[in-house]
């Protein structure tokens, strides 16, 4: 008996530290920034029957040591618009020894105007506890190892939710991944009958790439065409590779017509690429583009009316 006790002793110590390691690693790679551009971008080339939404998530930690040790404020917004905002969560991490797993606990703002962008301005979440915010039994995410990162799971008819747009109860579902370059989401919800509410039609998963950072400039002749060297120029620029989009402005913050997107993207679903695109404002097809290998450190173009280069962060 006395060797029984031992042995669930040492077990249960080594679960924990496993656990703990594994929570280290885990929100080291959930945090940052995640975009499914690439996902859309091969869906039109592809005429997809069921494309998917384009989306954008935040992941960034927080320090609300009344929620626990590792908290995360989270905000994903539609077509890579931050004002198309449609989710605000905050999201707590932590060991579920008896599920071996990291449990995920998320919490729902009362007023979600009021805590935009929580981890900009820390103020935000200064006087908000548990009991301040919603929560759901049953709706918890369980975290364990998978290959070279994490597999996400709700479980089973576990997460029950009355919806505020239909009074009904709905029953949601979430499977997701997430490794060093991307996190899946699938999550999806029927009504007690079986109906589906929401959810990819295809059953196919958001894939989100993790968005990467680039400082750099732009130049754009004020005469173009001629032979003057007076250029507009916008400089300290900071934006990701996975679709955004900067709109260049003169000093007074007036559009030039002209905006610049950097995306990582793969064409025919084989050649990736990273793409710098220059489009007239308005218009979704840009006049030129260039290209470089997807983990570039440096891309640039140069037409002499317009130029621009990028550094990687």
């Amino acid at each position: 008996m006395k060797y029984l006790l031992l042995c669930l002793l040492s077990f249960s110590w080594i679960n924990a530290q496993d656990l703990s390691e594994q929570m280290q690693r885990f929100t080291q790679l959930f945090e940052g920034e995640f975009d499914n551009y690439k996902q859309i971008h091969l869906e039109k080339e592809s005429k997809a029957e069921f494309p998917h939404e384009h989306i954008h998530s935040v992941f960034a930690k927080v320090n609300a040591p009344v929620f626990g040790e590792n908290v995360f404020y989270v905000k994903q917004y539609m077509n890579g618009d931050p004002k198309k905002l449609y989710r605000q969560r905050l999201y707590s991490f932590s060991k579920n020894e008896v599920e071996n797993a990291i449990e995920l606990k998320i919490y729902s703002f009362p007023t979600d105007s009021l805590f935009i962008d929580s981890h900009l301005f820390p103020e935000k979440l200064a006087n908000e506890s548990p009991q301040t915010l919603t929560s759901y039994a049953g709706c918890e995410v369980f975290w364990q190892p998978d290959a070279d990162g994490f597999k996400g799971y709700m479980k089973d008819n576990a997460c029950k939710v009355v919806s505020k747009r239909s009074g009904k109860t709905i029953i949601i579902t979430d499977n997701l991944k997430l490794n060093p370059d991307e996190i899946w989401i699938q999550d999806e919800a029927k009504d007690e009958q079986g109906n589906y509410v929401f959810g990819h039609k295809g059953g196919e998963p958001h894939k989100l790439k993790r968005c990467h950072y680039f400082k750099g400039w732009i130049l754009l002749q004020k005469e173009i065409g001629s032979e003057t060297e007076d250029f507009y120029a916008l400089r300290g620029l900071r934006w990701h590779n996975q679709g955004q989009r900067i709109t260049m402005t003169d000093e007074a913050e007036n559009s030039l017509g002209y905006e610049v997107e950097l995306a990582e993207v793969s064409y025919r679903g084989t050649l990736s690429l990273m793409k710098l695109a220059f489009y007239k404002t308005g218009e979704e097809k840009s006049f030129i583009y260039t290209w470089a290998s997807p983990d570039t450190q440096n891309i640039g173009i140069n037409l002499r009316w317009i130029q621009a280069g990028l550094t990687k962060e």
